[in-house]
């Protein structure tokens, strides 16, 4: 008895588990816009819908009933310089913040993208700060980023791909989206400033699990730390790309988990044309924007020279997860089989075993 319950539990997790897998492998991505000027991108089980005139993503398994809605916004860029005493934490000031949301933004067309030999492997399209986008700073003359300074170039593969960057190795699946973030022509105050992108994550739980060199953090985003906590720094791992998952709830019907992941290194390229690689840290925090509580995850970028381009590679998308409710409806409908089945053997006992008179 025992036997063919353990066997019935494991054939239904198996089954749940293989459901829960996302396919990495099958159409060609597809995109169109609506009349809300809304970019519908499809890329194998996966939906990104991004916001015709700011740079805001939602995205969510495309076929899944009961599925779950992640949002993620690319907010700002903020310089901000440190300063230490002897013997005390470094604690950040910013001296400039650039709002994506206060500027205005263009897709362009769809196009294919190719390989080395012409082959047709994928499809994209650029997201671009089409107006001057104003750069408040805590200190006059004001300055700003003009049309063309920021682009997201938007990716998605016809198959899994491994991609080479910065002479590292990133896996590109399906269900996934590969976002080139693209920056130009930042006028740091200061060689010793630093400069960090801002993005807004959110989703219907608003619970969020990092992966760290310290282990997995759970954030609960629902909760807004408030002003007066600073942001929390992100512990990398050794890991190239950096996970930050999308919880799910304690009872779901979603067999995906949304994630962000960013690589640990962006590309800068000068003036005269020549690359290098720089280090990219991260911290996060809970908290309010505008009616909404969001884990601000913010990626920090080094100083780069005037007139430099930084390319940045994060990508989002879906992985395999539980569902939750599944199981629990599940559960209980072997427990119910277990149940009839001790019913019935007990029943067939009492009719091997009649009592004698």
């Amino acid at each position: 008895m025992k036997r063919t319950m353990t066997m019935l539990l494991g054939t239904f997790a198996l089954a749940i588990s293989v459901l829960a897998v996302p396919a990495v492998a099958g159409a060609a991505p597809s995109g169109l816009v609506d009349s809300s000027n809304r970019v519908i991108f499809n890329s194998g089980s996966l939906t990104g819908v991004f916001e015709g005139n700011v740079p805001h993503i939602t995205f969510y398994a495309t076929n899944e009933v009961g599925r779950t809605t992640y949002q993620l916004n690319f907010r700002a860029l903020m310089e901000f310089s440190t300063s230490s005493a002897e013997g005390t934490y470094e604690s950040p000031m910013m001296v400039a913040r650039a709002d994506f949301d206060s500027a205005s933004w263009t897709p362009s067309s769809f196009y294919s993208i190719k390989d080395s030999t012409g082959t047709t492997i994928g499809m994209a399209f650029n997201f671009t700060l089409n107006s001057q986008m104003q750069i408040v700073e805590q200190t006059p003359p004001p300055k700003s980023l003009t049309a063309g300074d920021v682009v997201l170039v938007v990716k998605a593969y016809n198959n899994t791909r491994t991609l080479t960057v910065n002479g590292q190795s990133v896996t590109i699946n399906t269900a996934a989206i590969k976002i080139d973030f693209v920056l130009k022509n930042w006028p740091f105050a200061s060689s010793n400033d630093k400069l960090a992108l801002q993005v807004n994550m959110h989703s219907d739980y608003n619970h969020f699990d990092l992966g760290q060199s310290t282990g997995t953090t759970t954030v609960d985003a629902t909760n807004d730390e408030g002003a007066g906590v600073m942001e929390h720094s992100y512990h990398e791992t050794s890991g190239v790309e950096q996970d930050v998952r999308y919880a799910s709830g304690p009872v779901t019907s979603s067999m995906n988990i949304g994630f962000f992941h960013f690589l640990n290194t962006a590309t800068v390229t000068s003036t005269s044309g020549k690359t290098q690689s720089v280090p990219v840290v991260a911290s996060y925090k809970a908290e309010r924007d505008g009616p909404e509580t969001f884990l601000k995850l913010y990626l920090v970028y080094p100083y780069f020279p005037s007139g430099s381009t930084l390319v940045h590679d994060p990508s989002f998308g879906l992985q395999g997860g539980l569902p939750t409710l599944y199981i629990i409806a599940g559960g209980a409908g072997v427990a119910g089989l277990a149940a009839v089945l001790v019913i019935r053997r007990r029943h067939l006992q009492i009719q091997r075993f009649p009592k004698s008179n």
